[in-house]
């Protein structure tokens, strides 16, 4: 099973480095069914992924993406980028492990 992730985040450099800093750690992690896909706010109301990890300066928008959007959404708790990676990861891994031992029983 393919998990599907979504990254919010503004458009920019720095997310770009964070898109790419997590798809070497979900790599480095063994995580080989997760998706990483970036997001803008507004395409993530519509996206179809599994998890919506926001990024910490887009804090301000968590209630109304809580309540527009399918998928569950992890606001991400700084903006210190080797923290929010390792928070993404061990949120990422504690899903996809979940979904394996839900689909084992």
């Amino acid at each position: 099973m393919t998990h599907r992730v979504g990254l919010v985040c503004a458009a920019g450099v720095s997310s770009t480095f964070l898109a790419h800093g997590l798809r070497v750690a979900i790599a480095d992690a063994g995580l080989d069914a997760v998706k990483l896909e970036p997001l803008s706010a507004d395409r993530a109301v519509t996206a179809e992924v599994d998890l919506l990890l926001l990024a910490h300066h887009l804090r301000g928008a968590a209630d109304e993406l809580r309540t527009a959007a399918a998928a569950p959404i992890v606001l991400l708790t700084t903006d210190d980028r080797a923290a929010v990676i390792d928070e993404a990861i061990g949120e990422i891994a504690r899903r996809v492990a979940d979904t394996a031992s839900m689909e084992g029983h």
